[in-house]
């Protein structure tokens, strides 16, 4: 019996250190997605980021830490310099190959939903907690997070027809890319109180300048991190663009990459400032 015992307690212990090795909260952090880095900045706990990928721009701070490229071309050489216990990423990061070479090297990767939608980011504000042993740090984030949505759709006013607005990525050729169903930019302009100008298709595509005519867009949505002002005089001037109601009005909005489609804690900023853009006389 005494020898039971003994054997008992010894399995307990064993399976105690175990279960405590395997709660070991990591301490050193690769972000390869910018929403991911902003919810480690937001939760006060930057101090275990030891890199970061280039979409990472805010705060301004991250973009001092080591890099290892866009978030869809990781380099894995530079994520596993670091020597990070864990690289956290989104599922539009990769590419795969370079994911599975990392996690081959011991490298934990936890990888979040690239969805854009509310219950994407409270999904990462509570996965990333969760991860830094800080759930109720991430409960209370994500309830000021919702609470700024909400107060943001507040002020939106629903009495007003919605206006139509055109995400113009960028223009090759004469012909504009724009952004269609099932993607960020539609979402983040659908919170805002506003209708994507075109639709029938998915993702990103270059449409015709009969196309943009057609489709009568109220507002221009561009990313300023790709645009001067000088661009922005001559685009509202163009073909297409000026037979719009947004070219003959002016009306072009731009705001940053990051907080436009980074679907993280700002959310409810990117909100507020786009709908007050899109409404106003």
């Amino acid at each position: 019996m005494q020898k039971l015992k003994i054997y008992l307690l010894t399995m307990i212990i064993g399976c105690s250190c175990s279960l405590a090795i395997a709660e070991q909260k990591p301490i050193r952090i690769v972000s390869a997605d910018g929403s991911l880095t902003e919810i480690i900045y937001a939760l006060n706990r930057e101090d275990v980021l030891v890199g970061v990928d280039t979409t990472s721009s805010f705060p301004v701070e991250a973009k001092s830490l080591p890099q290892i490229g866009y978030k869809r071309d990781i380099s894995a050489e530079g994520v596993m310099s670091l020597e990070p216990d864990l690289l956290i990423a989104t599922q539009d990061s990769g590419p795969d190959k370079t994911l599975n070479q990392i996690e081959a090297a011991g490298i934990l990767v936890k990888r979040y939903s690239a969805s854009a939608s509310l219950a994407t980011v409270k999904e990462k504000v509570i996965g990333v907690a969760e991860l830094l042993d800080m759930r109720p740090q991430g409960e209370l984030l994500w309830q000021s997070i919702k609470h700024d949505v909400e107060q943001a759709q507040l002020k939106i006013d629903r009495s007003k027809k919605p206006i139509k607005v055109l995400f113009i990525l960028s223009i090759k050729s004469g012909s504009p890319i724009v952004a269609g169903d099932d993607t960020p930019v539609a979402e983040i302009i659908r919170l805002a109180g506003g209708i994507n100008a075109v639709s029938g298709f998915t993702g990103y595509k270059a449409i015709s300048l009969e196309a943009l005519v057609a489709a009568q867009p109220e507002a221009i949505l561009m990313v300023s991190d790709r645009i001067e002002q000088t661009d922005i005089d001559q685009l509202l001037k163009g073909p297409g663009i000026s037979q719009t109601p947004a070219g003959k009005h002016k009306k072009l909005v731009t705001m940053g990459a990051s907080l436009m489609v980074g679907f993280g804690p700002r959310i409810g900023q990117a909100i507020s400032i786009l709908s007050s853009a899109f409404y106003r006389n």
